[in-house]
């Protein structure tokens, strides 16, 4: 089976990343300004070398005198040492008339057709090029000059030199190795630059990782390493902020399995001693009591998982839904029909009371739909049979409100708190209810009371305020 590209070969690190994005661009670059380097060198060069070569042309043309009715070359001492060494190259000599009439020097060397000549670069009388003589390649420069004294029908004359390319392709060697060198070190010396600006670039990286590998398994607290480059502030604040929603998340989960644990002992410790109890009576009666019971306590397990699972599913909610424009009056309306089945079973008086037509807050409807089921289950759940229970909507705010014993103020700080419980002993319930609707208020921005007693030393009151409605009248 063939092994997937991530998993056969592994990725190259940023240092080395950073270094070939880096070097290869910088070597070529370097590389191109040697080439232009070494380019400009030899045509220096070249251009020291045909000045010379010109230079013995004129000293050549200055010695030839005639006499007994030819041209004769009279060597001064300085111009036969330049004609036997030239700086490691030999030089040869024609001198001839314009129409190619062999006069001096040697027969075979060969002159410029005017086609071959290079562009003029020291006056109009002299020529460059390049040749071959004696089966090697030749610099020519062609000088033109007047021989007035010489008796000849045109005094002008035509002298070549060639100079053989053994100093120039010395010195172009000089020049190139010399280059390379001078180009290969300086190309190690921005590598090094290169590698250890690189290595000090990435060390906050460094220091981060070290900062997040030494971090303990429960410690999710932001990251914050010193010398931070701007551009990785956007990483740095990413991870920070996973960070913190993972701790969240864990300490969400953490909390409902120590709540499950903790809340759950009791009445499934219950349930089991109730069924054991029935399996071993042997009288009808006690036997259906106490597997009525048994259900009433499965009954009150499940709402109370119900009801933790309802507190999670809300502490989870600003990661899963985003906020929307919701009409406080039409979901009072949908969950207050959801309940009337309910009420109607108890006997109790179940109404809606709209002070305003249309509430729109920025919310998760789900949400403020879970917050007021709550509401009115608490208000069903610890009210007797025949209850009058309203809901009602006002300008910025919902709340529901009955006429049962009330919440004594010793309890009345506490009720919002997870699993505490104000009712009787006789009174089930989970203790969650409250809770879950003071952290969907945490959530929206809003604000959760209770007020108790309403009238006549009995009712309840508790009101969800928003600080972001937008009533709007009729």
């Amino acid at each position: 089976m063939q092994r997937p590209k991530d998993l056969a070969r592994p990725a190259a690190s940023l240092r080395t990343r950073l270094l070939a994005w880096i070097l290869w661009p910088l070597a070529l670059l370097i590389g191109f300004n040697a080439w232009v380097a070494y380019g400009n060198a030899v045509h220096a060069a070249n251009e020291a070398y045909d000045r010379s070569l010109y230079l013995a042309a004129r000293t050549l043309a200055e010695e030839l005198v005639w006499r007994e009715g030819q041209i004769q070359l009279e060597l001064m001492k300085a111009a036969g040492y330049l004609f036997e060494n030239h700086t490691g190259s030999r030089l040869f000599y024609k001198v001839s008339t314009l129409d190619g009439k062999w006069l001096a020097g040697a027969v075979d060397l060969p002159e410029l057709p005017p086609s071959s000549a290079s562009s003029v670069r020291f006056f109009a009388l002299v020529q460059l090029g390049d040749g071959q003589h004696l089966n090697q390649s030749v610099r020519l420069v062609q000088l033109t000059h007047v021989m007035e004294a010489a008796g000849l029908s045109d005094p002008l004359i035509r002298i070549t030199v060639a100079e053989t390319m053994e100093a120039r392709q010395q010195l172009t060697q000089r020049i190139f190795w010399g280059t390379l060198r001078s180009q290969g070190l300086l190309l190690l010396a921005a590598a090094l630059l290169v590698v250890w600006g690189v290595q000090q670039g990435i060390q906050p990286l460094e220091v981060f990782r070290r900062q997040l590998a030494g971090k303990a398994e429960d410690d999710f607290s932001p990251i914050h390493p010193p010398d931070m480059p701007r551009e990785m502030r956007p990483l740095i604040d990413t991870l920070n902020s996973y960070l913190d929603r993972l701790g969240r998340l864990i300490d969400i989960r953490k909390r409902f399995l120590d709540n499950a644990a903790h809340q759950l002992r009791t009445p499934l410790t219950a349930l089991k001693t109730q069924l054991a109890l029935a399996q071993r009576n042997t009288q009808p009666e006690q036997a259906q009591a106490l597997l009525q019971a048994a259900r009433q306590t499965t009954d009150d397990a499940v709402r109370l998982t119900e009801k933790m699972l309802a507190m999670t599913r809300v502490e989870h909610a600003r990661e899963m839904h985003s906020p929307e424009p919701v009409d406080l009056g039409a979901l009072a309306q949908q969950v207050t029909q959801a309940h009337l089945w309910r009420a109607h079973q108890r006997g109790d008086d179940l109404g809606l009371e709209m002070l305003e037509t249309r509430c729109v807050v920025l919310g998760v409807a789900l949400l403020l739909s879970e917050a007021l089921s709550n509401l009115l289950d608490n208000a069903l759940q610890h009210t007797q049979p025949g209850a009058h229970i309203t809901v009602r909507v006002g300008p910025s705010w919902v709340e529901v409100q009955d006429d049962g014993p009330g919440i004594a103020a010793a309890h009345q700080a506490h009720v919002f708190e997870r699993f505490y419980r104000a009712a009787p002993s006789g009174v089930s319930g989970s203790g969650l209810g409250l809770a879950i609707v003071k952290e969907i208020a945490n959530q929206h921005g809003a604000t959760v009371s209770v007020r108790s007693p309403v009238e006549n030393g009995r009712g309840t009151t508790v009101r969800l305020a928003f600080t972001s409605a937008q009533p709007v009248g009729m």
